[in-house]
């Protein structure tokens, strides 16, 4: 789950970061304009997202636990064809309205990731576990992140010249199908993990 969590924000960070940059190189857009409306896609459905996924992930994993995360793997792989088509079009009006959708689905899974972090942590431990989970997220999303989306941008220039940037974020978004296969094999041993962790954290009395 962390791992998968890392994943995410790798390709959140690097998207981020280089974002701004794709659409004043490619749609010639001023870096105010290009900042006015990525501020708002990443503002406004980003934020839509982490609400919807911790509200999708409480419905269906009340039901079967393993939904609590195999609801951010369903997001993360949905959210890869849009993410290239978001790169793919010549116009920016397109490219900024297709980038809105994998930006909100690659937001679901942070209310649940944390969530189940508190929930298979014992008490005593569960500010430790936030903490390191937020350590993993940081350490692989924004320091490896953006200098990768970077490196394989001058990869691709040698071929694509001045289009390296938009074949590198068409490509960075497929990192997502790694994370989703990921919160899907964690999502296969959560039920098992959370019932541990209950039977871990049950008083035991003194006959036993």
């Amino acid at each position: 789950m962390a791992a998968g969590a890392g994943l995410t924000a790798f390709v959140g960070y690097g998207l981020s970061t280089w974002a701004p940059t794709f659409f004043v190189r490619t749609h010639e857009m001023s870096l105010t304009e290009a900042g006015f409306w990525l501020g708002l896609v990443l503002g406004i459905p980003g934020g839509f997202g982490i609400v919807a996924g911790g509200w999708l992930s409480d419905r269906f994993g009340g039901k079967d636990a393993r939904w609590y995360l195999w609801v951010v793997a369903v997001a993360l792989a949905v959210s890869v064809p849009l993410g290239v088509a978001s790169f793919w079009v010549d116009s920016w009006q397109l490219s900024l309205l297709f980038l809105c959708i994998p930006v909100m689905l690659g937001n679901f899974y942070q209310g649940t990731t944390f969530a189940q972090t508190q929930g298979l942590a014992p008490v005593h431990m569960r500010a430790v576990a936030a903490a390191i989970l937020l350590f993993i997220l940081n350490f692989i999303g924004f320091v490896f992140g953006p200098p990768a989306v970077g490196k394989l941008a001058d990869i691709f220039a040698t071929t694509y010249g001045d289009d390296g940037l938009r074949y590198s974020l068409m490509c960075w978004g497929l990192v997502n199908l790694v994370a989703a296969f990921l919160y899907w094999r964690a999502g296969i041993h959560l039920p098992k993990e959370l019932e541990l962790a209950k039977r871990e954290a049950e008083p035991v009395s003194p006959g036993e």
